[in-house]
């Protein structure tokens, strides 16, 4: 009997209106191949959980169950119990309260591959029959990253060096945690790799959420707002150390160079080194980097408006010598010589095998895959920042599809693959708010950017279709999509997916806030005389006595309170528009009927109207706006699927393990709560 096997393809904020688009238009020829062979309903959409954000949908579509099963609630969770300032990072399996499918797999001794899968990592599951790429973040391997990103900028006139360090932004808004990050966090709970279980009073108070919103608390329960920056903003910002360094006539080299060819110094791994760059050319148009000035064999080059292959470098790292990878890319130069600037990408460890298990895979892969290039963030929205980060996204691409080929054809007993692409979800951040008319004067060309990046990633849908047989099904999913707001339209104040929101909570009278004494723009949460904040994306918790450290509100004030609030809410109006913002609102006991409810869930659950939403996280799943949803794509296919037909059963993402499971012929995870999709089978 042949072997069965499964693939769940994750495109993070992949949305079906606009694929069904794309799929009419020619621009995604892989993906309708797919269709051709397989079913759908007539949207290509399937229901995810609330709420619309990615660690519950994805940790759903690895276990079967609702987030009230699960745990997983939000971007972040926080405990009852806890003081309601904590909150801990869900990018982690030990968040997850229930069986996955991989670990069901693994129980009947099948081979499962999970490739940079969020929720996945740390691995649960240490066999013979598993394999983890990492899956601590949206692009594998960010956490190896030695050296952040930089641009050097080589000028004649220079005096002198001049390197300018980048500052992240601590907040989640943009789903990247970058390695520097995860240092301030310090270790998590249990002491393994992975990200930390819950946040530090540091990183915290470093967190920059939103206007009129407050920071992430820390663990000893002081509450810190930050107003100005908003979470928004900070996600869209560029992050990028920045070199300022003389261009001068080369001279010194021991071999020889071409005639009338430039030099800048550049230095690396935070000042420990310095390498040489070579600028040549009739115009210029050439950047090559060197080691040193003796050594003739250059690192690596790139000319003018293009990437070089991976560069292979060493890094003093904690006092040892490491092999390290990056890239460059030449950005513009002047044809006299006399400025110009390259970009250098986030460097990353090769020798880092802290995210792959077994711990060979990290060497097999860079032998055999090669080092990846990280995603390139910089000038947003001028013709060669958005280039370039499509261009990026594109190796990121082309990496996970080699990658996959690798994975599949070194391990042909394998019978379950689980991959999770962010690429589309992030362009989605960047661009969708300035996509729409009236309110960016170039809303038709970043439109075309999101439809690119659909492009890029149907590139990856060709290789599924290699390995699309007899006796291989997928299910091609998304965990959410993505909508602009309606122009005209802020929001005000309230669903910020990063800790506690005070704006609408405080205008309200629910929340107080006092100045920090010498930090401008920094404030706490004034916990004798808050009766409740709203938390995260969606949820609103009582600071109750009894169950809160900071608890004010008595136990039989509880009910009414929560009542109050909810009118409240629904009351609303925004300050500018004059429109109501809030969809609906739930208590504890009514949020059961969506799946959400327990010990990781607030007093009150609420959902924004399309207006005031931020892309997603925090309106519901089947609504539209400008051309756009929130629904989740789904796309079956292969062994067992019904052939290019189109079904009306509701298809939720909880149905997706449980009919993969079914077509294998692998028990169900223990918590599934799910149905098999019997609609799509051929019989």
């Amino acid at each position: 009997m042949s072997m069965k096997r499964a693939m769940m393809i994750g495109l993070d904020g992949a949305d079906p209106v606009v694929c069904k688009r794309l799929v009419a238009e020619g621009r995604m020829p892989n993906l309708k191949k797919i269709l051709e062979q397989g079913v759908a309903t007539e949207k290509l959409n399937m229901m995810g959980v609330l709420p619309t954000i990615t660690p519950p949908n994805w940790a759903t579509l690895a276990t079967g169950c609702y987030p009230r099963t699960h745990g997983v609630t939000c971007f972040l969770n926080h405990t009852l119990g806890k003081s309601l300032g904590i909150t801990e990072i869900n990018w982690d399996s030990r968040r997850v309260h229930a069986e996955m499918i991989w670990e069901a797999f693994a129980a009947e001794g099948r081979k499962s591959i999970m490739l940079n899968y969020c929720e996945a990592w740390p691995p649960r599951t240490k066999d013979e029959n598993s394999i983890f790429i990492d899956g601590t973040g949206v692009v594998p391997f960010l956490r190896s990253s030695v050296q952040f990103q930089k641009v050097v900028r080589m000028k004649a006139d220079y005096p002198s060096m001049k390197d300018i360090p980048h500052v992240v932004n601590q907040s989640s808004s943009d789903c990247v945690v970058f390695n520097d990050q995860v240092e301030k966090f310090g270790k998590n709970d249990t002491g393994t790799n992975g990200m930390p279980m819950e946040m530090s009073k540091d990183d915290l108070v470093a967190a920059m959420t939103g206007s009129h919103f407050t920071a992430n608390m820390p663990l000893e329960s002081e509450g810190f707002v930050i107003k100005g920056l908003s979470a928004e903003e900070a996600s869209n910002s560029d992050s990028t150390d920045t070199l300022y360094t003389p261009l001068k006539d080369a001279d010194g080299w021991a071999f020889e160079i071409p005639e009338g060819a430039k030099e800048a110094v550049i230095t690396m791994n935070n000042a420990l080194h310095r390498r040489y760059a070579l600028i040549t050319g009739e115009h210029y148009d050439t950047v090559t980097l060197y080691k040193n000035k003796k050594t003739p064999q250059p690192l690596g080059s790139a000319k003018l408006g293009q990437w070089s292959a991976p560069i292979f470098d060493s890094f003093t790292i904690s006092d040892e010598n490491k092999r390290v990878a990056y890239y460059i890319r030449n950005m513009e130069m002047n044809e006299d010589g006399t400025e110009g600037r390259f970009y250098i990408s986030h460097v990353l460890n090769t020798e880092d095998d802290s995210y792959f298990y077994p711990k060979a895979m990290c060497k097999e892969l860079m032998e055999h895959v090669g080092p990846m290039c990280y995603f390139a963030t910089i000038d947003r929205h001028t013709p060669i920042g958005d280039a370039m980060e499509l261009e990026s996204f594109d190796m990121i691409n082309d990496w996970h599809m080699r990658a996959t080929e690798y994975l599949f054809d070194t391990n042909p007993d394998w019978q379950l693959f689980y991959i999770h692409l962010h690429s589309i979800d992030l362009v989605n951040h960047h661009y969708m708010e300035q996509a729409s008319e009236g309110r960016d004067e170039n809303w038709k060309d970043n439109r075309e950017i999101i439809d690119r990046i659909y492009e890029i990633n149907d590139k990856y849908l060709g290789t599924v279709l290699k390995y699309l047989d007899e006796n291989t099904c997928v299910a091609i999913c998304s965990d959410h999509a993505a909508i602009p707001r309606s122009v005209g339209c802020e929001n005000p104040g309230i669903g910020e997916l990063s800790g506690i929101n005070a704006g609408v909570f405080e205008e309200l009278g629910y929340t107080s806030l006092f100045s920090v004494p010498g930090i401008e723009g920094m404030y706490k949460i004034d916990w004798e005389h808050t009766r409740a904040i709203q938390h995260r994306t969606s949820h609103v918790y009582i600071n109750l006595k009894g169950r809160d450290p900071e608890g004010i509100v008595e136990p039989e004030e509880y009910d009414a309170l929560v009542q109050q609030i909810i009118s409240d809410l629904y009351n609303y109006r925004d300050p500018r528009t004059g429109k109501r913002v809030v969809a609906f609102a739930m208590t504890r006991e009514e949020m059961e009927t969506i799946g959400m409810g327990g010990p990781h869930c607030g007093d009150i659950f609420f959902q924004l109207t399309k207006d005031f939403g931020f892309e997603h996280g925090n309106s519901l799943q089947c609504v539209t706006n400008d051309g756009y949803s929130l629904d989740c794509l789904c796309v079956l296919a292969g062994m067992g699927m019904k052939k290019g037909e189109t079904i009306a059963r509701p298809i939720r993402n909880v149905d997706i393990v449980p009919t993969l499971c079914h077509l294998v012929g692998n028990r169900m995870p223990k918590e599934v709560e799910g149905g098999i999709i019997y609609q799509a089978l051929e019989s």
